[in-house]
């Protein structure tokens, strides 16, 4: 290769990378933080009030190792545990669980195992913990609240737009859609893997009404 054709390679190849590169973060300023923690909050007292709903998403989970597995998952939630059925075994997970809001195990149903409390801040779109707005910051244009679990716990919030971003313990960055009762769409991606899940129904699971069996 000749030199100047080299250099303007080299001139394109750093071009490209200051452009795909995420701005570095800086501290939130007060009104920003302010009004993310009232978008959290309203959230919160949303998707953690006391309530009963069952949804059905189609979802797709893939492993670094190279397999990917598609199916339903469907969850039923009666404001103290989550009970979940999936079509075909997700991310080596049985076919179904139930995960508490008072904590435990809550199973591999996502790559990377999650504790119970992440698990269903994942699936409600929100976690029930209220994030703290000391050390806020605003990265790649969202605003970042730290949890005071600590762990990495953070809630991303965008301006308008909502709570659309997660970040949990183990290097496990999450990314939703919000919509009316729980997200629209949840990509969560870890060093594992990655999973998808896109909504296809929601609505009220009345009183008497069981979770269906396998």
């Amino acid at each position: 290769m000749r030199l100047p054709a080299a250099v303007a390679a080299v001139a394109l190849l750093a071009a490209v990378a200051c452009r795909t590169v995420e701005p570095a973060p800086v501290p939130a300023d007060p009104a920003l933080t302010v009004g993310a923690l009232s978008t959290v909050l309203a959230a919160r007292d949303e998707a953690w009030g006391p309530r009963r709903f069952k949804a059905l998403y189609r979802g797709e989970v893939a492993s670094n190792a190279g397999f990917t597995v598609r199916g339903y998952l469907a969850l039923f939630w009666d404001g103290e545990k989550l009970s979940w059925r999936a079509s075909v075994p997700l991310a080596g997970s049985p076919r179904s669980g139930t995960v508490r809001r008072s904590g435990g195990e809550a199973g591999e149903l996502f790559p990377g195992r999650l504790a119970a409390v992440d698990l269903l801040a994942v699936l409600l779109g929100i976690p029930e913990e209220i994030p703290s707005g000391e050390g806020a910051l605003v990265r790649g244009g969202r605003i970042e609240l730290r949890l005071p679990s600590g762990d990495g716990r953070a809630v991303l919030v965008s301006t308008p737009g909502g709570v659309t971003g997660l970040l949990l313990p183990g290097g496990v960055r999450v990314e939703f859609s919000p919509g009316a009762g729980v997200p629209r769409r949840i990509e969560l991606k870890s060093p594992e893997g990655r999973a998808l899940l896109t909504l296809e129904s929601y609505g009220g699971w009345p009183e008497g009404e069981e979770a269906p069996k396998e």
